[in-house]
């Protein structure tokens, strides 16, 4: 027979608690809850309200279970396990491919990544990529032909009836193989670059960051030697062996400038940009597949802000 308190548990409550000691501390729980840190702390106290003594011990650097939660969260993450089971065994078996709409200068490393923890998670299915510019994945997601979009924080317009759930901020740089003759040099030695040079495709949002830069530099509107396109694979051609200076966002280079490939450095006087989750504000019945893609997606953006934090920290020390 189930204990009263049971009734009292919501499944809100379990989550922060595992989120919490997944993560060792409630701000980075609260993030990859999607939710405010003073509401994690508040879910937590009335679990522990609930179960009559404390799950969590605050220490001066983060937080970690106490031996009750500890029991507790180990079998509480069997009851969460079980749950996407049923959840998933009522999907129906011949439910179409979950899609999955992705900028092209995040299609390579992060859907690896993506897909690699799905099927970890044992998710069976086919998965369908679609890669196109923002503004482009946005409209298919609006129109129901996508289930979630990997983008870049748009105009509000472009937002309607979309959610948005930030997963990392990244600024666009420039970025040489190490022997190129601007690469150690000074910004003000750059006005004069008159060789290739890789730019976003016109239309996007990072090619207004690229153009204000330019023009910085007094390079002409329409440079001579330009080459505008969004394809990794080219752009990544066109530096190594072509050497080209490409402007690109740092998560898209981030392994090549670990490396010693590439060298980049941050474009003076630019901020950076949110790159998130895009989902239908109004979730849609009997998605439970795409709830579970989802939270593959949020447990790699996390991941990837993470990395590309240490390798920003790296660009500017």
């Amino acid at each position: 027979m189930a204990t009263p308190l049971v009734h009292r548990i919501r499944l809100q409550h379990v989550r922060c608690l595992l989120a919490t000691a997944t993560h060792g501390n409630m701000k980075a729980a609260a993030e990859a809850l999607s939710i405010t840190q003073p509401a994690v702390t508040k879910i937590i106290k009335e679990l522990e309200d609930v179960v009559g003594q404390p799950l969590v011990q605050r220490l001066r650097h983060g937080v970690c279970l106490t031996p009750a939660g500890e029991r507790f969260a180990r079998h509480a993450s069997q009851g969460v396990a079980a749950l996407e089971d049923a959840l998933l065994s009522v999907s129906e078996a011949d439910a179409g491919p979950v899609r999955l709409g992705v900028l092209p200068t995040l299609a390579v490393e992060l859907v690896h990544d993506i897909l690699t923890a799905w099927r970890g998670r044992g998710m069976q299915g086919a998965v369908q990529v679609v890669t196109g510019r923002n503004h482009e994945l946005l409209t298919q997601l609006q129109r129901g032909e996508l289930d979630a979009v990997l983008g870049r924080l748009a105009e509000p317009d472009r937002m309607l009836a979309l959610r948005f759930e930030p997963l990392w901020a990244e600024p666009l740089i420039a970025v040489t193989v190490p022997e190129h003759p601007l690469a150690q040099a000074p910004w003000k030695a750059w006005r004069g670059w008159d060789g290739a040079v890789v730019m976003p495709l016109p239309g996007t949002g990072i090619r207004q960051v690229a153009d204000a830069f330019a023009a910085s530099l007094g390079w002409p509107a329409s440079h001579p030697h330009g080459i505008d396109t969004l394809v990794v694979p080219v752009a990544r051609t066109m530096a190594l062996q072509g050497g080209a200076v490409w402007l690109t966002p740092l998560s898209t280079v981030r392994h090549d400038l670990a490396s010693g490939l590439l060298v980049g450095r941050v474009l003076p006087g630019t901020a950076t940009e949110a790159v998130g989750m895009f989902t239908q504000a109004v979730p849609v019945p009997g998605s439970a597949r795409v709830a579970a893609m989802s939270d593959v997606i949020r447990d790699a953006g996390l991941a990837w802000r993470h990395r590309c934090q240490e390798q920003l920290a790296l660009l500017q020390g």
